[in-house]
């Protein structure tokens, strides 16, 4: 099939990014890559204005996130995604070797998709998804592949580890935050998005390549004081601090014109 010719090219505050629609597709989507960017005792959605006092995490993408960071600070700094509209706070837990070696992971992928008509994520919008690979819809690993199909770090072989995070999709579109950081999203179901939560944004995948192959016998630092262990406390944070109107763009011209775009 013929690849659609649109170019959608838009200019935000300085900020110039280019969609490059690949190929027509039932659902819309584009990707940003974020290089991790530093490790901290830091948690600014369950912890905020408290350094140091959550177990390690990976942060990806903005540069500047830490226990302090407001939603200003974010946008102001500089990032490690491919996109520079996208200063978003993007981390998960550390991965942790058998020998108690903490892995410095490679990249994050984080997808965005939809389906007939989302909105973009509101500004400054937070949340939390995963914490149980029980559920591999939500949270687990994979070797190379696209979807999470075990709940602890196998042998990859020459593939890639990573681990696959899918956050909810429905806000009930008043709430950017909720005590819990999660009842204010929810998954949808078989027949859309439940009661309470009308407004559907993009759902949102993480694929964290650790830059190993073997991970038998790694876990996270999240894991004990979850009361889990082998890295079935798999989780991630999302905090939206992107260029609002480039997120826009992004999924008007992607996500709800029904085509996967490249950067």
């Amino acid at each position: 099939m013929r690849k659609p010719a649109f170019v959608g090219i838009m200019v935000v505050t300085a900020v110039v990014a280019v969609f490059v629609p690949q190929a027509q597709a039932a659902a819309g989507s584009f990707h940003v890559r974020c290089t991790f960017s530093h490790a901290l005792g830091d948690d600014p959605i369950v912890h905020p204005g408290q350094p140091g006092v959550s177990h390690l995490h990976d942060f990806f993408g903005n540069v500047s996130t830490d226990a302090s960071s407001t939603l200003a600070s974010m946008r102001s700094a500089s990032t490690l995604c491919q996109v520079p509209g996208d200063t978003s706070g993007y981390w998960s837990p550390a991965l942790v070797a058998p020998d108690g070696t903490v892995v410095t992971p490679e990249y994050l992928t984080v997808y965005y998709w939809g389906k007939g008509t989302v909105v973009e994520p509101p500004a400054d919008l937070r949340v939390i998804a995963g914490g149980d690979t029980g559920n591999l819809k939500v949270a687990g690993y994979t070797c190379g592949g696209s979807h999470a199909t075990v709940q602890v770090p196998g042998a990859c072989g020459s593939l890639w580890l990573k681990g696959v995070i899918v956050f909810p999709s429905c806000w009930d579109g008043v709430r950017a935050d909720s005590p819990d950081h999660r009842s204010h999203m929810a998954y949808p179901t078989g027949k859309g998005c439940p009661s309470g939560f009308p407004v559907r944004i993009p759902k949102i995948v993480f694929h964290i390549n650790y830059g190993i192959h073997d991970g038998t016998g790694y876990t996270l630092m999240s894991d004990s004081g979850m009361g889990m262990s082998d890295g079935r406390s798999l989780h991630a944070d999302f905090w939206n601090a992107w260029d609002q109107a480039a997120l826009q763009q992004a999924v008007a011209s992607c996500l709800n014109a029904g085509v996967t775009c490249d950067f």
